[in-house]
Order: C-alpha cells, then structure tokens, then sequence
C-alpha cells in the first residue's frame, strides 16, 4: 500500500487504541481499498495496536467500489469476518447507490449533506430522507446524517428516525489530543437534567443514546 495511505491507517489505529469508549470511523480511498494487501495490513493493526475492530467503521464511497465485481465483494466480506464495521458513504449522491444495496453488505448508510442542509424547509428532501431511512431499516442497517448544522436539522433527523448525527453542530474537526475535553462535555450533557435543558444538549443527549 502506498506510504501515505498506511500511514493515515496506522495513526488511526494508534489514537483509536486512546477511546476504549468510542466507535472511531476511517475513510478508505479506492487506492487503500484496492490494493493487493489491505487485508493483510488490517489485520497487522489489529494485532499491533490491540484495537477491537468491532469499534472501527470503515467508510467507501460508490467510487471506492467502482464495479461490482466479485474481489470486491470479496474484500468487503473478509474486511467484514474480521470485525469491522462498513459504512456506504454519501449515499445519493451517485448514479448505482442502490445496485450497491443489492450487491454488497453495509452496516450503515451515511446520508449526503446535500440532502440535509435547510431540511425543515425542504418538504422533497425529507421524504427522500424518509425514504431512506425506511430501506436502511429494513435491510438492518444504522442510518448517519452528515453535515448537521444546526439545532432544527438535527431535530429533525431525529424525528424522522436517523440513528446518528454528524456535524458542526456537535463539534468542528479537532485535534486527537482535543477529544478526551469534547467527549467529557458530552458525557456531561447526555447527564444533564432533562427539565429545562438547552434544546443543543438535549439533541446530544439522543446523539449519545441518553433518556
């Protein structure tokens, strides 16, 4: 595998071994998913960094998979029996996302933030939205809003049943070592007391499964 696509790999594991707690996702370029010793590297992570891969979800795009060819499907069930979780990136956004339904296992689907963006005021975006949810379910997947802005779009995403939130809403990209003080105040807010609490903690509350 190419230098830098390894390295981004084995960065991720090291800091996921730091989150016992956290399911931890990793984009997978079409150049790390198709070269010839992805599985061997995974494996050797595993063992080097003593990281349960059942807490890692690795995330392709339709143009990951390009062609629904037998060694892919392959590639994601051997990825898969060795416990990690695959996520079917920005969904609806390509011309086949439904062919890849049909041909491939997924554990989640993450819904495009082009179909989120202004949702509350967008009555064909949601029931697209709506739509989606209904297949992911039905075919026992976890459903993933990405670009969540603000507190209507995540209210209501969580109305219409999408299982996780994504977004700036939560959090801006931040460095490894800013995580262990965001995930303490989220831990915080998904305690807080329901009577009176901010609509933003509330919605964390449902993002981090709390009553």
């Amino acid at each position: 595998m190419p230098a830098l696509g390894a390295y981004v790999l084995e960065r991720a594991f090291a800091e996921t071994k730091r989150w016992p707690d956290l399911e931890v996702s990793i984009n997978l370029s079409p150049v790390q998913f198709r070269h010839v010793d992805l599985v061997e590297l995974l494996e050797s992570l595993i063992v080097k960094h003593q990281v349960d891969p059942r807490r890692i979800v690795l995330e392709v795009t339709e143009g990951v998979l390009m062609e629904s060819t037998e060694r892919n499907r392959q590639i994601l069930e051997t990825v898969r029996g060795l416990g990690f979780k695959i996520a079917l990136d920005d969904f609806g956004t390509g011309y086949s996302s439904l062919r890849y339904l049909c041909d491939f296992r997924f554990d989640k689907i993450k819904i495009d933030r082009a179909f989120v963006t202004g949702i509350h005021e967008r009555k064909r975006a949601m029931t697209i939205i709506q739509s989606v949810v209904t297949l992911g379910r039905g075919l026992g997947m976890d459903i993933v809003a990405e670009g969540v802005e603000t507190e209507a779009e995540a209210s209501v995403m969580r109305l219409v049943g999408v299982t996780e939130l994504q977004g700036f809403f939560f959090s801006q990209a931040v460095a490894p070592d800013e995580i262990d003080a965001l995930v303490a105040d989220f831990n915080n807010a998904a305690h807080a007391p329901i009577v009176g609490e901010p609509a933003a903690l509330a919605t964390l509350r449902a993002k981090l499964g709390g009553g």
